[in-house]
């Protein structure tokens, strides 16, 4: 997938949190973004907007927890549009409070939450969003249509019409359990978390 919604990594906020300032590497893809995407660009507002640390040893681009999207130096290596893209993802995973709602499901499930198999749903849904809005994203860009495809077959609906059948809990729940997505149980099947891990490597995700 794309990010990471809300891992928190130990001594992160120490360096990026209070009184960072605001992203130089994001500056031309929010400016890009405000002049294409207005809507979307007032989302951003809300967020904030900070860079990781040079030379850090986390190889994602861009990671965001639910107040703030923080651009690795991998960010500057894509192009515009990609920027553009990535940066429109993490202000959708805030504007739609994902890291707060993997939280909530994990206090409801312990556990047996699999916080993993939730970033799978959130990022193939907001990508499926974003492709369908004509917004170039990094490859591989993990989907609702190709994951549901791998899943479910050829009874797996479009990944546009599904928008309409899920959000991340309800994905996330089908992706985890068969019966609620009608897949066929096969004994020798593997179990939910490898199947959601290999749909997503299916699609080059994570």
């Amino acid at each position: 997938g794309l990010c990471r919604v809300c891992r928190r990594a130990p001594g992160r906020g120490a360096r990026l949190g209070v009184g960072a300032r605001h992203s130089s590497r994001a500056t031309r893809a929010l400016q890009r973004l405000a002049e294409t995407d207005p809507a979307l660009a007032a989302l951003a507002l809300w967020c904030r907007h900070e860079d990781g640390p040079p030379g850090g040893d986390d190889p994602a681009p861009a990671w965001s927890d639910a107040r703030r999207v923080v651009y690795g130096p991998g960010f500057e290596a894509l192009s515009l549009p990609e920027q553009v893209g990535l940066c429109a993802h993490h202000v959708l995973h805030i504007a739609f409070c994902h890291a707060t709602r993997a939280d909530a499901m994990a206090a409801r499930l312990g556990g047996a939450f699999q916080r993993d198999v939730f970033n799978i749903a959130a990022d193939a849904l907001l990508n499926e969003v974003l492709h369908g809005a004509g917004y170039a994203l990094p490859r591989p860009a993990l989907r609702l249509g190709p994951l549901l495809a791998a899943l479910q077959g050829r009874d797996a609906p479009d990944g546009q019409a599904a928008l309409a059948l899920y959000d991340a809990e309800a994905l996330y729940t089908a992706l985890l359990h068969p019966a609620a997505r009608g897949a066929a149980g096969a004994s020798d099947a593997p179990g939910p978390r490898g199947r959601a891990g290999e749909a997503a490597r299916g699609q080059g995700g994570r």
